[in-house]
């Protein structure tokens, strides 16, 4: 395994609405406040590739937040996430979609942070990002290959994705678990508000597959978005 990019982090305990979530921060170099970016991991869990991709964005001059979803329990998680209807069908107000809300707060409350968010979600995650774009302080949403929404482009039905200003969306074509129909559904809706990149590799982009070299342009375009969306100027 790659060694981490050398940066600072810390270890944080996040109170949310119903629970408490254990939440590694990723610190930026300099004295100045910077962009936040909520990186949240798939199924597998708080694990060291994700680690590996946060002290990355954090050598870039951005503040990282990194929660564990499974501070309390994988199994319990899942089933919440998962097999409840409003979770499963992803809606706005899924207890779910409502803990992604409360750290994009704390995030943007930070006093290291700028105001200016950011959010990558994947598989399992992917979906919240969609919710989370409909925020009109959210700059930077990008989405690998949504598996959680099971109904039209990925939100509920009788929600809309009227209010996202931009969206970057990776996709495999060969992915079982996000398929072509949700993938186009979403792209119909957004029109030339989403930015949108499909791969000839399997899912887990920055996973499972991140030894593809696909992987590291999946990275390069996103580091890229987040720059000119957080950072312009820079």
């Amino acid at each position: 395994m790659d060694p981490l990019v050398d940066t600072s982090m810390e270890k944080r305990r996040l109170k949310l609405p119903e629970r408490s979530v254990d939440v590694e921060v990723y610190l930026p170099a300099g004295e100045h406040a910077a962009p936040g970016i909520l990186l949240l991991h798939e199924l597998y869990g708080l694990v060291d590739w994700y680690r590996k991709d946060a002290a990355d964005l954090a050598s870039r001059g951005y503040l990282v937040y990194v929660p564990d979803l499974y501070t309390d329990g994988a199994a319990r998680y899942c089933i919440r996430a998962m097999v409840h209807a409003a979770g499963r069908n992803n809606r706005a107000d899924s207890p779910v979609n409502l803990e992604v809300h409360a750290m994009l707060d704390a995030l943007k409350d930070d006093p290291l942070c700028n105001g200016r968010l950011g959010m990558l979600g994947a598989c399992l995650t992917g979906g919240f990002v969609l919710q989370m774009a409909r925020r009109d302080d959210m700059l930077a949403p990008v989405v690998y290959h949504h598996s959680l929404g099971l109904q039209g482009a990925g939100v509920a039905k009788g929600e809309n994705l009227d209010e996202v200003r931009v969206l970057q969306g990776h996709w495999s074509r060969l992915d079982p678990f996000c398929p072509a129909r949700r993938r186009n559904r979403l792209l119909g809706e957004l029109g030339d508000r989403a930015e949108a990149y499909l791969y000839n590799m399997p899912h887990g982009f920055r996973s499972v597959s991140r030894h593809l070299p696909d992987s590291k342009r999946v990275w390069q375009r996103t580091l890229d978005f987040f720059a000119r969306e957080l950072r312009p100027g820079h």
